[in-house]
C-alpha cells in the first residue's frame, strides 16, 4: 500500500459499511432536500430496516403529513409505533396526537399493518440485524489487518468527507465506531443518554404540497 504504514489499510465510506442505518438517513435527507420525494422515502425505509429511529420517524411524517405523496394516514401511524417503540418523547407525542386522529376503523388497520411492519422494521428484529453487521464488519477488518503482529494499525479514511492523506490510530478509529454503536443502542435501549429524535427537515415546496392536516399536537398551540 504505496505511501502507507505497513500495518494500515483504507476504508471507504465507513458510515455505510459499519451503519447502514445512518448512512441511508443521510441519503434521505440529501435527496429530500432536492425534492425528490420517492427516493428519499425508500431510503428513509431502508435506514429504518437497519434500526434508524429519525428515519422511522420520518416515514411515519411523510406518510401521515402527505409530504411528496399521498397522504396515508393508517401507514404513517403504523411507522410512528415503529419509531416509538424506543420511547423517545418526540415520536410517543407525534405516534399519540396522530393515533387520535383516526377512526375507529382507521386505527384497527393501522394496529394490522404495525403487525406487519413491526416484524421487519420492529426494535426486536433491527437492533440485532443492525449489530450483526457492524460486529461482521469489524471482524472483516480486524481479522485481515489487526490479526497480524506488525505493529500498530493506521486506519486511512478515504470515504464520507475522508481523502485519505491521514490517517488514526487503529484504537482510536475502533473506539469512535464503539461509541457510535453505543449509540445505535442507547436510542432503542436507553442504556447511554443520546439527543432526542430529530425533526423531519422538509424543503418549502413540499410544505405547500403536503396535507392541509399536520401533525401538531392541538394542546401546543
Amino acid at each position: 500500500m504505496s505511501g502507507m504504514d505497513a500495518a494500515a489499510f483504507a476504508t471507504n465510506d465507513p458510515a455505510g459499511n459499519f451503519f447502514p442505518g445512518k448512512y441511508f438517513q443521510y441519503k434521505a435527507q440529501f435527496y429530500l432536500n432536492k425534492r425528490d420525494y420517492g427516493e428519499a422515502l425508500r431510503l428513509f425505509e431502508l435506514a429504518g430496516f437497519w434500526a434508524n429511529k429519525i428515519a422511522q420517524y420520518n416515514t411515519g411524517l411523510m406518510y401521515y403529513n402527505g409530504i411528496g405523496l399521498a397522504v396515508d394516514r393508517i401507514r404513517g401511524v403504523a411507522w410512528l409505533g415503529i419509531a416509538a417503540e424506543a420511547h423517545d418523547d418526540l415520536a410517543m407525542r407525534a405516534l399519540q396526537v396522530a393515533y387520535a386522529s383516526l377512526s375507529e376503523e382507521e386505527k384497527r388497520q393501522a394496529g394490522e399493518l404495525f403487525k406487519q411492519l413491526d416484524e421487519k422494521y420492529g426494535d426486536a428484529v433491527a437492533l440485532p440485524r443492525a449489530l450483526r453487521r457492524f460486529e461482521q464488519e469489524k471482524l472483516t477488518a480486524t481479522g485481515s489487518h489487526l490479526g497480524h503482529p506488525v505493529g500498530n494499525l493506521t486506519v486511512y479514511v478515504i470515504g464520507a468527507g475522508g481523502n485519505g492523506s491521514s490517517g488514526e490510530a487503529g484504537s482510536t478509529y475502533y473506539g469512535h465506531l464503539d461509541k457510535d454503536r453505543d449509540e445505535l443502542i442507547a436510542r432503542i435501549t436507553g442504556r447511554v443518554t443520546v439527543g432526542a429524535v430529530q425533526a423531519l427537515k422538509v424543503p418549502e415546496e413540499a410544505r405547500r404540497n403536503a396535507s392541509q392536516v399536520p401533525l401538531i399536537d392541538p394542546s401546543t398551540k
